[in-house]
């Protein structure tokens, strides 16, 4: 067998074909308009990082104008200047990890964040390459879907038993990589190449400032994702240059699949036609880890729908699957990450902010709010067999909240929480995200003029009549 037949016969070849010929027509309605909404999302979610003025972007982004400044044509979403598309995508990416405000891959097989990889890659590649909006919802469809098929094929056990390897790094950057080099129009060949690049050198990605025992919560996580939407860049520029890789990133021997699946791996399986598995990609309302969402929503829904009085709560108990129970569970709240991957202080905050709950309460000083640490005592954490279970069969975050008074008791389980695609978010939701995110960062007419334009990314001439908005 030459190469060509090899070639002909690998997954990955198939999943590159797949992505080349993707059509914007392929696509359906409710998928276009999903990705949309990802993307004008992601953006409004890193200018609201910058906004914050969180130091894992500031230090990432400063170090690049230093050394850069104004060296390219992209714009950096933080208003603050243009950058060659590697380094604004370098930029972009982290400043959309720092909120964990993300997107959520909401599957069986495997969860995780992919869109914050992919779009900053591709919206760098096509402003670049003066794109239009409808070519950059394609390339990120078809970026998504190669990412969805070998997170699926992956399984979930590359973060389990002890191990802390990320979607966002182990699968991500392929399909970033997918996205820029269709926006490039490489063809199978060369999008074929971009992937085994990219696949090959995706940074590991490891978790130990996310875990409650370490207790660290550094800003490494914010960086790796730039790094990641850097890396796709990179990957289908040399790919476009000619630079080869190998045909079996994914499913051959030392492939993504082999390295991080552990016992649990099933064939690469590509799409047969259009973007099917888009819906699966969630939206968040809070800025906090997509885990603790179900449980503040429940919480949220008892105290206003009872109208329960704090003073007279004796215990809440929490029961969610058990890796949540135990990678959520830090009571230490020594800074903003800390506090978005807190059940306990997740629950605590939306029990006393209620309705009034936001953005901010992720932010310092209401992190270090007394009443909410102080509340946070009589929060119990319970791992629960069967939302375990539930989780397992339907890649869902289930909650059950019971809140106890001296009086009474009062309990409810929400599966999916606002955003996901059994309960998707509305563009009015999203437009009151994006001006929690960006005041005071635009005036209101700054504000309304961009989501004018970022209502519909597909209407787009070239993504410049959105990013010259900043």
């Amino acid at each position: 067998m030459d190469n060509t037949d090899k070639i002909n016969h690998s997954p990955e070849y198939y999943l590159a074909k797949y992505a080349s010929e993707l059509s914007f027509d392929d696509i359906d309605k409710l998928a276009k308009q999903h990705i949309s909404h990802l993307i004008f999302d992601a953006i409004a979610i890193s200018i609201g990082a910058y906004n914050n003025g969180h130091q894992s972007g500031l230090i990432n982004e400063n170090f690049i104008l230093e050394n850069y400044h104004n060296m390219g044509s992209v714009r950096l979403w933080s208003g603050r200047g243009k950058m060659t598309a590697d380094l604004a995508a370098l930029c972009n990416g982290t400043w959309t990890e720092v909120l964990d405000f993300q997107d959520v891959v909401v599957d069986p097989r495997n969860n995780g964040h992919l869109g914050v990889t992919i779009i900053p890659a591709a919206c760098a590649t096509a402003e670049r390459e003066g794109c239009s909006g409808a070519k950059l919802i394609t390339a990120v469809a078809a970026g998504l879907e190669a990412s969805i098929a070998v997170l699926r094929a992956v399984g979930r056990r590359h973060r389990s038993d002890g191990r802390g390897f990320r979607t966002t790094s182990l699968a991500a950057p392929l399909g970033a990589a997918v996205a820029c080099a269709k926006l490039l129009d490489l063809g199978v060949a060369g999008i074929l190449n971009a992937m085994g690049i990219a696949g090959a050198c995706s940074p590991n990605g490891l978790m130990p400032s996310l875990s409650a025992t370490n207790g660290s919560f550094g800003m490494d996580k914010d960086w790796v994702n730039g790094q990641a939407a850097q890396l796709a860049v990179n990957a289908a520029d040399l790919a476009a240059r000619g630079m080869t890789a190998s045909d079996r990133v994914a499913t051959g021997e030392m492939g993504i699949i082999a390295s991080h699946s552990h016992g649990d791996s099933q064939p690469l399986k590509v799409p047969e036609k259009g973007a099917p598995n888009i819906g699966l990609i969630s939206l968040k309302k809070f800025a906090a880890c997509y885990g603790v969402h179900s449980a503040m929503e429940a919480t949220l829904n008892l105290i206003k729908s009872h109208d329960i009085k704090i003073a007279d709560i004796g215990k809440i108990i929490v029961r969610v699957k058990a890796d949540s129970a135990k990678t959520l569970s830090t009571r230490s709240i020594s800074n903003h990450m800390a506090a978005r991957f807190s059940l306990p202080y997740a629950v605590a905050s939306a029990a006393i902010r209620g309705d009034q709950s936001s953005l901010e309460d992720f932010e310092e000083p209401a992190i270090f709010d007394k009443d909410v640490l102080e509340l946070m005592k009589i929060i119990e954490i319970v791992a629960d067999p069967d939302l375990t279970d539930f989780h397992s069969r339907t890649g869902g975050f289930p909650a059950h909240v019971e809140i106890k008074t001296k009086d009474a008791s009062f309990d409810q389980r929400i599966d999916y929480p606002v955003g996901s695609m059994q309960r998707p978010m509305t563009w009015q939701e999203i437009e009151e995200k994006f001006i929690a995110l960006t005041t005071p960062h635009f005036s209101i007419d700054r504000q309304q003029k961009i989501l004018e334009a970022g209502r519909d990314i597909s209407k787009l001439i070239s993504l410049e009549e959105l990013t010259s908005l900043f």
